[in-house]
């Protein structure tokens, strides 16, 4: 781009001499307007218009009345220039329509053709310029008359483009990046840009290398939604939809929520409980509770749903002892019961005797029951009646029995 522009100004200074070495041979009317012609300015009434130079055929003479400081050099170039001022127009027909604008620069055949009144312009090229209007502060170089020539610039925001490849033959550099054949691009400087940046390769900044594939899954990511082959970012709740599956070896959350919003898993970590369902199962973890627990919100917990249904225990089924008459009976229970049934004693006396009193005991299972037996025999008043009672024990447990009887 910088040889570009050292061109450039090689022409116009080459231009500008050129003009210089014509105006030595010129004719100067008043001193100060000079043209390779007597006449070439007739409209100019002394000291309305000053240090106008012209060279090349112009029919009846420039129009200048009261432009000031024009060069103009070549047929009919600048010919309609009026009250404009400081143009330079070189080259036939160039600046062929500018009557009032004011700091044209043209530099070919043709060139600035279209523009009668903007101001600040530079034309470089054959035909160079827009195919229509009045433009100001601008820079066309091409050789034909287009709209998006080769290069354009634009001074009102400082900006130059160009509008087909542009090839580097060496390194070229701004002060902040370096250009270099491969097209690679090196710099400390901030990369700003209204358009597209386009690569074919990757971008690389710092460490990170970024392949197209990379950025493609980024581009177009809708935040909060899941898209398939695209990045996943969370809406401004930090809310996300649309997974099919989740597959993942560690997932960290205290709660889990249904499409309703409804808890259905939650972990207590100040009391290292495990609450599952809305109306909870609570689960306590052997390594704070000594023991792993099963428990319900509401004190009642069921295994089964309906009558048909079995429940299969592996290993040892422990129960508490129970206190109420629908508590499930634990084996210590059941032998206990036995043997207080056991050592219980109903038989009448022996050897015609008519009372007895008995001590028994009987044990298993490392359980043991004691019991007390009292039998009699009751004659009087000739009626043949036998009675007895009697207590048992075991452990926290005691069982009585009477009984009454009548004999014939």
């Amino acid at each position: 781009m910088a040889f570009i522009f050292i061109k450039i100004f090689i022409i116009i200074f080459l231009s500008i001499s050129v003009m210089i070495d014509f105006s030595a041979y010129a004719t100067c009317t008043e001193t100060t307007n000079c043209s390779s012609e007597s006449n070439q300015f007739p409209d100019i009434t002394t000291g309305q218009a000053n240090y106008n130079t012209a060279h090349g055929y112009h029919a009846a003479g420039m129009d200048i009345t009261s432009g000031d400081a024009n060069s103009v050099l070549g047929n009919e170039a600048g010919k309609f220039i009026t009250t404009g001022s400081y143009n330079t127009a070189i080259g036939s027909n160039s600046l062929s329509s500018l009557n009032s604008g004011n700091n044209n620069t043209a530099i070919g055949y043709n060139a600035g053709t279209s523009n009668a009144s903007g101001s600040g312009n530079i034309f470089v090229g054959y035909n160079a310029g827009p195919s229509s209007g009045n433009i100001s502060n601008k820079l066309y170089i091409s050789n034909t008359t287009d709209d998006t020539p080769l290069i354009y610039g634009d001074f009102s925001n400082n900006t130059v483009t160009v509008n087909d490849n542009l090839v580097i033959t060496g390194t070229f550099s701004d002060g902040n990046y370096t250009f270099d054949t491969n097209g690679n691009v090196s710099g400390l400087g901030t990369i700003t840009s209204s358009g597209n940046i386009t690569s074919g390769g990757s971008f690389v900044i710092g460490n990170a290398n970024i392949s197209e594939s990379e950025l493609e899954t980024i581009d177009e990511v809708t935040a909060g939604s899941v898209s398939a082959g695209k990045a996943v970012v969370v809406d401004g709740s930090r809310n996300i939809s649309g997974f099919n599956t989740l597959s993942a070896n560690t997932i960290k959350s205290n709660t889990f929520e249904d499409s309703n919003g409804d808890r259905f898993l939650y972990k207590d970590t100040a009391n290292d409980i495990v609450h599952i369902g809305s109306n909870s199962m609570l689960f306590y973890d052997s390594s704070t509770y000594g023991k792993d627990i099963m428990a319900s919100s509401t004190g009642h917990v069921q295994i089964g749903n309906s009558l048909t249904d079995t429940t299969t225990i592996m290993g040892d089924l422990i129960i508490q002892e129970p206190t109420k008459a629908n508590h499930a009976a634990t084996r210590r229970y059941a032998d206990k019961v036995s043997l207080m049934a056991t050592t219980l004693d109903t038989r009448l006396p022996l050897y015609g005797n008519k009372h007895s009193l008995n001590l028994s005991s009987a044990s298993t299972n490392n359980e043991t029951a004691f019991g007390l037996n009292f039998v009699g025999i009751y004659d009087g008043l000739h009626l043949p009646l036998d009675f007895s009672f009697g207590s048992a024990v075991s452990g926290d447990y005691n069982m009585g029995k009477l009984s009454v009887g009548m004999s014939w």
